[in-house]
Formats: C-alpha cells, sequence, structure tokens
C-alpha cells in the first residue's frame, strides 16, 4: 500500500492531543466500537489517527500487523473519504485495505468491524452492482452478523448493517434483494434506531441520513436533513469527527 504519497488533512482540523488526553476521552472517542484502550505502539499509532496525521498512522498500522488493522483501515477510509481526490487511487487503497484485514479478520472483533467498513466503502466506489456479482455482499453480511453476534452493543456494525439492507434494496430492489441476499427495509429500520440509540454520534446521523434517502427516495428527505441537522450540532472530540461535523454542515448549505 502507497501511503507516502498522501496528502494532508487540513489544519483547521488537525488535533493536538497528548496520550494521556487521548486515553481520558478514549470510552467517548471509541464508544460507537466498544474497542479497549490501547498501550505501547497502538496506543501511538491511535493518537496519530485521531490526532488527523492520517498517513503516519496507516505507517504505524501496517507494522503492527493484526493489532493495526483497525488504525489502518479507518485511516484509509477517513482518507478517501474527507481528502484523496484521486477517484482510482481510492478505490485501490479500498481494495487494499479490506484484503489487509482479511489476513487477520478472525482475530478480533474490530478486526471483523473495520474489514467490512473497508469492503462496504470498496463496493460504493466501484458500483454496489458490481460488488454483488464479486461476491462481496455476502462477506460483508457475514462479518457484520459476526460483529454484532459479539458485541450487540456495537452501534457502527448496526449502522452498517442497516446500510448492507439499504444499499442492495435500493440497487437491485425489495423484492429481488430480499429473495437473493435477504435485503428487508425493516431489518434496515430496526438497526437505524439501535444504532442511534446506543451512540448519536456525527458519522452514525450522517451514514443513517444515507440510509434514509436509499430506503425512501424523496420521502426520506426531511428525516435525512432532520439527522443531517443533529450530525452538524455535534461538539466532535476528534479531526475525524471534526470533519464529520463540517460536511454535515456542508450538506445543510
Amino acid at each position: 500500500m502507497k501511503i507516502s504519497n498522501w496528502q494532508s488533512t487540513e489544519t483547521q482540523f488537525i488535533q493536538s492531543l497528548s496520550k494521556s488526553e487521548l486515553l481520558k476521552q478514549w470510552e467517548a472517542l471509541h464508544a460507537a466500537d466498544v474497542a479497549d484502550p490501547p498501550t505501547g505502539d497502538l496506543l501511538a499509532a491511535w493518537l496519530l489517527f485521531h490526532n488527523g496525521n492520517f498517513a503516519d498512522a496507516a505507517t504505524a498500522a501496517v507494522k503492527l500487523k493484526s493489532d493495526g488493522v483497525p488504525v489502518l483501515i479507518r485511516s484509509v477510509v477517513a482518507y478517501t473519504d474527507y481528502i484523496c481526490e484521486d477517484d482510482e487511487q481510492s478505490v485501490e487503497l479500498l481494495e487494499q485495505a479490506y484484503l489487509f484485514g482479511e489476513q487477520y479478520s478472525n482475530d478480533a472483533v474490530n478486526n471483523q468491524f473495520t474489514t467490512a467498513l473497508a469492503m462496504g466503502r470498496y463496493s460504493q466506489s466501484i458500483s454496489i452492482t458490481k460488488a454483488l456479482a464479486k461476491g462481496l455482499g455476502g462477506k460483508i453480511k457475514s462479518l457484520l452478523s459476526a460483529v454484532l453476534d459479539s458485541q450487540p452493543e456495537h452501534a457502527e456494525a448496526h449502522l452498517a448493517m442497516a446500510m448492507y439492507h439499504a444499499e442492495i434494496i435500493d440497487k437491485v430492489g425489495a423484492t429481488l434483494g430480499g429473495l437473493t441476499y435477504g435485503a428487508k427495509a425493516k431489518t434496515a429500520l430496526q438497526h437505524i434506531e439501535k444504532s442511534l440509540e446506543l451512540v448519536p454520534n456525527a458519522i452514525n446521523l450522517i451514514e443513517a441520513g444515507n440510509a434514509m434517502l436509499l430506503l425512501q427516495g424523496d420521502k426520506g428527505i426531511k428525516e435525512a436533513t432532520a439527522l443531517y441537522q443533529r450530525a452538524a450540532e455535534v461538539k466532535p472530540l476528534d479531526a475525524l469527527q471534526a470533519m464529520d461535523v463540517d460536511f454535515a454542515a456542508s450538506q445543510l448549505d
């Protein structure tokens, strides 16, 4: 994975948390993925990530192999979501990220989750239809199901599962989506509700809004707008959350 050519995060989003400050805020920052506080080199990698130094975080994470999977994948997703302007590079990075994660996906719950996250972003980047043809839909659902079986209060996994159902219904329709992939609008809505009940942070509110648009089209605009409004009012705790809040606000202009 080529990381040395990544562009830097805009200075307005860069944070200056210390290790002790990060650990004090860890529970709040990771409420949605219920990750345990890290130590040593893993803590150093997470600090780089939370301060917005995504390239340095990814570089450090690769060296940590299995332990570094969540940091690496979250760094790639943050970079491709908000910074990278080269679509081909984004597709390549997301594919490499999920392939890296697959090597260690059985080692930890958040390895499973972030691998599914990278697969989902990759699927969106190449088109959901192509991703389904490559068999990624089943892999994503299997990974997310495993996460939720182990950690039923993993708010991000609930939202990601909602998006799985919503994306398929949007692309192939409710009937074919239900028969072929087990995708159901009711199930998506249940996962959205659970996720926001657990952790209504900015990214979960944004993704919930996106899911509502996929499920309801124009009829979902009012609710999606309300969710984006809530996201724009969240107080960010790190660089990525600041970028999430900024993005939500920009969609309301």
